[in-house]
């Protein structure tokens, strides 16, 4: 059986964990504490991240991870999905229809300029109290200021303001890659891509169903909801 790691209270990259679900790859979950995410990974043979080129550092140890039956330990989930795919390829993640490529920027320009919204909120709210102070020094140090005053100066309504071209365009190009009248990028065939939309969307449900909700409101359209509703078969929390 497979073994997932995954962060304690607050899967913020459910990719892994919905790739699994939607092969029927049977797993079970290792609940790992942030400061017991880097020497369980290292315990499992995995090199670090390389650090970032540019924008904020990148851990060095990341989850979601697995580790196969008898076998390697790996991380990131796009590497996890690459694996899978290679190993259980039906039902397909369809990982080479080019929509990877295309989805990880419009995300990028939803997510980073909610960052002040979200990432407060995390710290407060969602990280184990015997970790929140270690959990919101460490991001004040990548962010390059405390949490509080990234909320202050640049959350709220301006951040949704910076985040709504963003959303627009995701919507946009939901509506131009449909075939059918389903409720997936493609219409009525799911594919990784989908995926990737649906964790930003879900770690935001889980920081707050205000959250969602305005994520909805803003992007001015249901087909992200809808997109949402659709991969719920495959958002059991653990197996």
């Amino acid at each position: 059986m497979f073994s997932l790691f995954d962060e304690m209270r607050l899967t913020t990259r459910a990719t892994a964990r919905l790739a699994l679900n939607y092969k029927g790859i049977p797993y079970r979950t290792e609940w790992l504490k942030h400061q017991e995410i880097a020497p369980k990974l290292k315990e499992l043979g995995i090199p670090p991240n390389e650090p970032a080129p540019s924008g904020p550092p990148q851990s060095p140890y990341t989850v979601p991870a697995i580790q196969l039956p008898g076998g390697p330990g790996i991380m990131d989930s796009a590497a996890i999905a690459a694996k899978l795919e290679s190993i259980h390829p039906e039902p397909s993640l369809h990982l080479d229809n080019g929509l990877v490529e295309k989805v990880g920027p419009l995300i990028g320009k939803v997510a980073f300029p909610l960052l002040p919204v979200f990432m407060p909120r995390i710290a407060r709210d969602i990280i184990l109290e015997e970790y929140a102070e270690w959990f919101a020094e460490a991001r004040a140090q990548k962010l390059g200021m405390p949490l509080d005053e990234l909320e202050r100066t640049r959350g709220g309504d301006q951040a949704w303001e910076a985040a709504r071209p963003g959303l627009i365009e995701l919507t946009q190009f939901l509506a131009e890659q449909k075939r059918d009248d389903g409720p997936f990028i493609l219409g009525s065939q799911v594919c990784y891509a989908d995926f990737l939309i649906v964790s930003m969307m879900e770690a935001l449900r889980r920081i707050g169903q205000d959250l969602f909700e305005r994520f909805i409101q803003v992007s001015g359209d249901h087909s992200l909801r809808k997109l949402h509703e659709a991969c719920q078969r495959w958002m059991r929390s653990d197996q």
